[in-house]
């Protein structure tokens, strides 16, 4: 089903970020012919253009399997009137990608941004010679180790960014410390996309903050079991821009529909002290972030 002859979708970093693989991942799932990509430097830049309705979708990452929750997606969704429309989990897959030319012995100096490097802490053990140099993505590092194109240069990223700029993998397996790592990236809109069809599984995904020195959080807990919620996330954290305050993100396997989650959500509002629906979307598996880069992007 094709939805959108031409889409505008918002990412973070150049291309070849795992940002921009989940992006081109999403829009291969949903059918897009036509994709004008819009790669930001900041997230607020994100939020700024879906916002604007200068793109219609924004990408963002919200959680990684090993970091945890991203701190400052959390405080942009508590201010923002955009809604969650849909989530992608893609593999973060990190090799050592080179010039053709380069082998592993010839290696002296590894590009990348700091997250990989301490992915992949247990692997880079081996090779203490190397000396790191950190930058904004990862995406940039391969950039910067393609336009060298020198034989002792390297950068740690993933495969399908590798391809991007000419860059072939050294070492193929997955180098992370846990090969299980993952990130989920949220879909911001505009608009609610609605999910009619009960008999789909569906996911609300709330966000409240409440009062840092309280019992808030256990009663919050506590409206949950009476109901016997299926909770798939639910995560405190204490917000960037007011110390007083703790902001908890509540994820649950429910339509917004469902009369007991409109019960739920008029206790919590008693307890919390702002309450916000992010947004109520149909729930798609993870996928193995697979898409064709003869797609046409603009």
């Amino acid at each position: 089903m094709i939805y959108k002859s031409i889409v505008h979708i918002a990412f973070l970093g150049p291309k070849g970020s795992y940002s921009h693989i989940a992006t081109m991942q999403y829009a291969s799932n949903r059918h897009f012919n036509q994709v004008i990509e819009h790669s930001c430097r900041k997230f607020d830049d994100i939020f700024d253009l879906v916002e604007c309705d200068y793109a219609e979708y924004g990408v963002v990452p919200i959680e990684n399997s090993s970091s945890g929750l991203i701190d400052e997606i959390g405080d942009l969704l508590l201010n923002t009137r955009l809604l969650l429309v849909d989530e992608i989990t893609i593999p973060i897959k990190h090799c050592i990608l080179v010039n053709n030319h380069t082998d592993l012995n010839q290696i002296q100096i590894i590009y990348s941004h700091p997250q990989p490097v301490q992915q992949c802490s247990e692997f880079l053990k081996h090779f203490s010679e190397w000396k790191i140099v950190f930058c904004e993505s990862s995406a940039v590092a391969m950039k910067i180790v393609s336009k060298l194109n020198q034989s002792n240069s390297g950068a740690l990223g993933s495969m399908q960014g590798g391809q991007i700029y000419g860059l072939h993998a050294l070492l193929t397996y997955n180098l992370s410390n846990s090969h299980k790592n993952t990130t989920r990236f949220i879909v911001l809109k505009n608009k609610n996309i609605a999910v009619f069809n009960h008999s789909i599984a569906a996911k609300t995904i709330l966000i409240i903050s409440i009062e840092k020195q309280s019992e808030k959080l256990c009663e919050i807990l506590k409206v949950l079991r009476f109901y016997n919620t299926k909770i798939t996330y639910l995560r405190p954290r204490l917000l960037l821009y007011e110390k007083s305050k703790n902001i908890v993100i509540i994820e649950m396997m429910a339509h917004i529909n469902d009369i007991y989650i409109q019960h739920i959500l008029i206790e919590l509002q008693k307890i919390a002290y702002s309450l916000k629906i992010l947004g109520c979307y149909q729930v798609t598996p993870p996928t193995d972030a697979i898409f064709h880069y003869n797609r046409k992007l603009l």
